[in-house]
Order: structure tokens, then C-alpha cells, then sequence
């Protein structure tokens, strides 16, 4: 059954708000026709009219103290008194003293975008709990990246839902691939495989028999059950040329996505997203925009190794997206140059697919060497190369997992 888009309620400028936002977090520039600078740019208008309003409200306040000082003056003269009285009255007062001083730190202030512009901007979001207030520079809450995510897997799950393909559901299931700890005498058209030897000989001995007098009635079958849970892996290459083109904004905001999807349609499944370069970490999804690793080299195996360490027990499907436009080059904390390095991925594939994990490799970048690459490792695992473009890698990975979901519930 088809189902509505689940979180088609978020307003596009909030959107737009807080994807610059992420990319100020990651330490990128706004464009200055973004939602951001619009914003910030407004607030610099807004300051500078009031600035020119409050400092005409001052220089009449000035220009008052000082016809009322000149009054005196005059009157001083017309009584009698001496010049000494009445140039006295003409010295400055403490108030027009302020005034002045008042008058000149506003002609101080900037009079284009200025910082404290950005905080004015950012001021309502960080009202709205989106934005951590308390820390230094701009960072996302989990609030607000769990509402950047929303919005942009609304926008995905729309692009796709004039493919007709959406979150989807599938109520009557059958047999999957996983054994329950349960057993059952054998019935004839069972799989084979799901004999258990130690539960046939001891059913064997019970009746009195041995193994030489083992009878079909002695076999003993794993009970099935299915497994419809998918451990779902996104493996995000930090490295510095991710920093270009939009592809770590892109990686951030599908791992958003994709977490989004799983805790709104399918909160069976788990997500685990490894940002890695030379060192490995697993994040949280809305940690992502302030994870910081050494980028100078690239050890691809490590998150592959740690992503496969924290699946391997685990009942379910399991399938991981290494997201790179990098070749390898590192291994255990040392370079190692891009051949002895791609053995080490090459093998961990291959345990990949002894552990039946599947592996899917997105290659962000067009150089033939590197697609090449990733022709291999994808090979090795039986898995699948998606040459993406950074705009379009939510909706591919999105798109690529409801797929895979959508089998999983109708075998």
C-alpha cells in the first residue's frame, strides 16, 4: 500500500534555513543569493535603518541641549552678567557629552553584513531549539537535524513518487533466510539445509536408536522465521576533495534523510553512518556536519572492516553504501600508496560477501581510473556502482533502499 508522504509539512524557507546552516557547521561559504544571506542581509537593513533613526533622534536631542544652552548664554548678557558668565553657560554638559559619544559609536558601527547581522539571522532558530545557542559558531541540534532531514526526504519521496515508487508496505510476508532457535520433525519438501545434525542424532538415540538406524521420521528442521530488518550502513568519505562541488553537504543531508525514513516508515531497521578518512568514526546522523577526521590520506578498509565487525552478528539483511571520490592510500594508521591499500579493500569484500553484507559503491567522481575502482570492489561483493551526481544522491540511495525493502517484504 502506498503511503503519504510523512513529512510533507516542513516550510521550504525553514528548509533552506537550516541547510545553510549545516553548511556554515561544515565551515562553508553561503552564496549570496541564499535563503541565509537573504536573511542576514534583511537584518543588516533592519540594523542600519535603526541605527539612522536612533542617531536623528540623538543629533536633535544634541541640537536641542545646545539652543538651550545658547538661550542661557543670552540671558546671562542681557542681565549684565560678564562674557565670563555667559561663555561658561557654552561649555559642554555631561549630557551632550553622552550624546556625542552615543552618536559616534553608531557612525562606528559597519555599514555592511556584520556579524552581529548573522546572530540576529540565526536568532530565531536557535529560539525554535534548531540551533545550539550555547555553542561555539553554528551547530545543528539534533532537533534541528532531525527537521533538515524531514524536509529533504519530503522533497525526495516527492521526485519519487512520480516514479511510483514511495514508502511502501507489505503486510503478508513469507519465509526468509533467517533460523529461529526452535525445531520441528521434518516434513517432506523441506530445504535440506535446514537439517540439524546434533538435534537428529540426539532425536535418533532418544528412540533408541544410533546413527547407522537413523530414520527420516529422526530429522529435526530449523523453524524458519522472517527477517525483515536491514542494517543499513552509509560510509561517508571525508576526505578534502568531498569538501567540493556540494558532496559532503549531499552526504550529509541523505544519511539525514535516510535516518528520517527509517524512524518515520521502518523503525525496525538500523542506520549506522561511519565518516572516515584516515581515522574512522560512527556518528549519529546529525553529528555528521561537525565531525572532523585527518583528511590528508584516505584508508577505505577501516570503515568497511568496522561496519562489517558491527553487523556480523546480527539477524537481517545487511547492506552498506561507501559514498568516495577517493582512492585509497592508507592502512592501519600509515601510508601505503594506492596499491597495497586496495588489496586490503579487495579482501575485506570478499569477507563482505562470506558474511552476506552486501556492499554498494557510490562514486562521486567521473575520473575513468576511479570508476574503474569501484567496478572492482562492487564486483568482488556482487554489489552495485552508482556514478551520482551530488544532487542526486538522496534520491538515489533513498530510491535504492525502499527497493531493497520492498523485495525484503514481499518474499
Amino acid at each position: 500500500m502506498q503511503r503519504p508522504n510523512p513529512c510533507s509539512d516542513i516550510a521550504d524557507d525553514t528548509l533552506e534555513l537550516l541547510r545553510d546552516a549545516a553548511k556554515m557547521q561544515m565551515g562553508k561559504g553561503l552564496d549570496q543569493d541564499s535563503q541565509m544571506m537573504e536573511r542576514v542581509k534583511k537584518k543588516t537593513e533592519e540594523r542600519l535603518l535603526a541605527n539612522r533613526r536612533r542617531r536623528e533622534e540623538l543629533e536633535e536631542q544634541l541640537e536641542r541641549l545646545k539652543a538651550e544652552m545658547m538661550m542661557r548664554a543670552v540671558e546671562k548678557l542681557l542681565e549684565g552678567q560678564g562674557e565670563e558668565e555667559a561663555l561658561r553657560e557654552l561649555e559642554l554638559t555631561g549630557d551632550m557629552e553622552g550624546l556625542r559619544e552615543q552618536i559616534e559609536q553608531l557612525d562606528a558601527e559597519p555599514h555592511a553584513v556584520s556579524e552581529e547581522d548573522f546572530d540576529e539571522a540565526l536568532r530565531d532558530l536557535e529560539q525554535r531549539g534548531l540551533l545550539d545557542g550555547r555553542s561555539r559558531g553554528v551547530v545543528l541540534t539534533s532537533k534541528g537535524a532531525q527537521l533538515l532531514g524531514r524536509g529533504f526526504l519530503s522533497r525526495i519521496l516527492t521526485n519519487l513518487a512520480r516514479k511510483g515508487l514511495g514508502a511502501h508496505r507489505v503486510e503478508d510476508v513469507g519465509h526468509g533466510p533467517w533460523l529461529a532457535a526452535t525445531y520441528r520433525p521434518y516434513e517432506p519438501g523441506d530445504p535440506y539445509d535446514r537439517i540439524n545434525i546434533e538435534r537428529t542424532l540426539m532425536a535418533a538415540i532418544e528412540r533408541g536408536g544410533g546413527f547407522r538406524e537413523m530414520r527420516t521420521s529422526d530429522l529435526r528442521i530449523h523453524e524458519s522465521r522472517h527477517a525483515t530488518e536491514v542494517h543499513f550502513g552509509v560510509l561517508v568519505d571525508q576526505s578534502a576533495s568531498m569538501k567540493k562541488k556540494g558532496k559532503m553537504e549531499a552526504a550529509v543531508e541523505t544519511a539525514l534523510a535516510l535516518s528520517e525514513l527509517m524512524r518515520l516508515e521502518f523503525p525496525e531497521d538500523r542506520l549506522r553512518v561511519y565518516a572516515f578518512s584516515e581515522e574512522t568514526k560512527l556518528v549519529e546522523p546529525y553529528e555528521l556536519p561537525g565531525v572532523a577526521v585527518p583528511q590528508q590520506f584516505t584508508d577505505i578498509r577501516r570503515p568497511l572492516r568496522a561496519f562489517r565487525l558491527a553487523v556480523a552478528m546480527e539477524p537481517g539483511n545487511k547492506q552498506a553504501h561507501l559514498i568516495t571520490d577517493s582512492a585509497p592510500n592508507f592502512l592501519d594508521g600509515e601510508f601505503v600508496g594506492f596499491k597495497k591499500a586496495m588489496e586490503a579493500v579487495v579482501e575485506e569484500v570478499r569477507i563482505y560477501r562470506l558474511h552476506d553484507i552486501l556492499l554498494n559503491v557510490v562514486m562521486l567522481d567521473d575520473d575513468p581510473e576511479l570508476r574503474e575502482m569501484a567496478k572492482r570492489i562492487a564486483q568482488v561483493n556482487n554489489g552495485r556502482v552508482f556514478f551520482a551526481d551530488p544532487r542526486n544522491l538522496g534520491e538515489a540511495l533513498v530510491e535504492d533502499y525502499l527497493w531493497s525493502k520492498k523485495e525484503i517484504l514481499s518474499l
